[in-house]
């Protein structure tokens, strides 16, 4: 019986969680595997899941302070290890002594350095692995040459983490994984129908802004609404008060606009939806990437979310819109010549995606435990 330890976070954004789920999702298939996945913050104790807790209100409310929490997050990294280190050791170390793990995987940038210190500190003999959640921009914190796998989700994660000193037969690149849900719908879809999208008398918007719900969705609805033969869906996440706000502001279109909150079958919007409107959340590209849904990326969390457009633009699996003045133009763009830009998308995310991503994530980390 191979035991997992996952150290992971359910307070910090929904991305953590959805990757999380994923892998358990996977690892319930394997025979002679057991896993434990476990809230990283809870190791600090009360003080740490409260300033996880933070993160949800800050990224909604302030870009700026979130951009410089995170650019200055690892520009001391040894002291903050360090920091960390002496405020999980007690907690860390009664579950590593209660559950016996034979791997322990952090896909959380908070934790790494802390456990490569803690598992160093007693010599445990014990598997150290990292799954980096970010596409491009990629933290400090994510990266330890102790770690004896670093699964990038991108060639430039790989390329950042072998500039800091992580030899390359360490790092193994496969994509975000998304949750069995999602997958599975994704799994229906055996080919483009181009025909079938021509065809189609309304253009189906589905407006996304992450699990938290931040952005500027209300200028983002007014800048489609004109377009002919739009139908607007906009999901809000776990921000009630923009949902409450947008159901009252939009009450008289319900024909044409109709608002979500946080919902657990995204999948059935990914697919009957025609182009999505999205902040750059690597977790929500990926879903909307495997799901074959074109996406126009008007915002980006600053500092983590930035370089997440370079990975759409770079494999043209969408547009990059900042200015919500030219959304209109934007969709424009992928219409025109009977919808040539749409369909070369569409094509794009199809022959980009592995939907084979968790199941090959689970056979490293698996590989590296008999391997040490």
């Amino acid at each position: 019986m191979k035991k997992i330890l996952i150290i992971t976070s359910y307070i910090t954004g929904h991305g953590h969680k959805s990757i999380t789920n994923a892998l358990e999702a996977e690892l319930k298939t394997r025979e002679n595997v057991d896993f434990k996945s476990v809230e990283g913050l809870e190791f600090a104790g009360k003080a740490g899941v409260q300033i996880g807790e933070l993160y949800g209100p800050v990224t909604r409310g302030s870009a700026k302070l979130w951009k410089l929490i995170y650019t200055t997050a690892g520009k001391t990294k040894k002291l903050e290890s360090t920091v960390i280190k002496n405020i999980i050791k007690k907690k860390f170390y009664e579950e590593v002594a209660d559950y016996r793990p034979d791997i322990i995987l952090s896909v959380h940038p908070i934790f790494t350095s802390a456990i490569a210190d803690l598992i160093k500190e007693r010599n445990l003999n014990i598997p150290f692995a990292i799954l980096i959640n970010d596409l491009v921009s990629i933290s400090p914190l994510w990266i330890d040459p102790r770690a004896d796998l670093i699964i990038a989700p991108t060639i430039q994660a790989k390329m950042y983490a072998e500039k800091n000193n992580v030899p390359s037969n360490k790092i193994v690149v496969l994509p975000i994984p998304i949750r069995k849900e999602i997958l599975d719908t994704a799994k229906n879809i055996n080919s483009i129908d181009e025909e079938l999208i021509r065809s189609k008398e309304k253009i189906h918007f589905l407006i996304m802004s992450g699990g938290e719900g931040s952005g500027d969705l209300e200028r983002i609805i007014l800048s489609l609404y004109n377009i002919e033969n739009a139908q607007i869906s906009v999901v809000c996440g776990r921000n009630k008060n923009l949902q409450e706000l947008l159901s009252n502001k939009f009450a008289d279109h319900y024909d044409k606009i109709l608002i979500y909150g946080f919902v657990t079958d995204i999948e059935e919007l990914l697919i009957s939806h025609d182009i999505g409107v999205v902040r750059g959340s690597p977790n929500t590209l990926m879903e909307c990437i495997n799901c074959t849904l074109p996406v126009i990326v008007t915002a980006t969390l600053p500092g983590q979310e930035e370089g997440n457009v370079d990975f759409i633009l770079d494999n043209h699996l969408g547009l990059y819109c900042p200015d919500t003045n030219n959304l209109a133009n934007a969709v424009e763009s992928l219409l025109a010549n009977n919808m040539e830009n749409l369909i070369k998308i569409k094509n794009n995310q199809f022959n980009f995606r592995d939907l084979h991503t968790t199941e090959k994530i689970v056979d490293e980390l698996l590989h590296l435990s008999s391997t040490l």
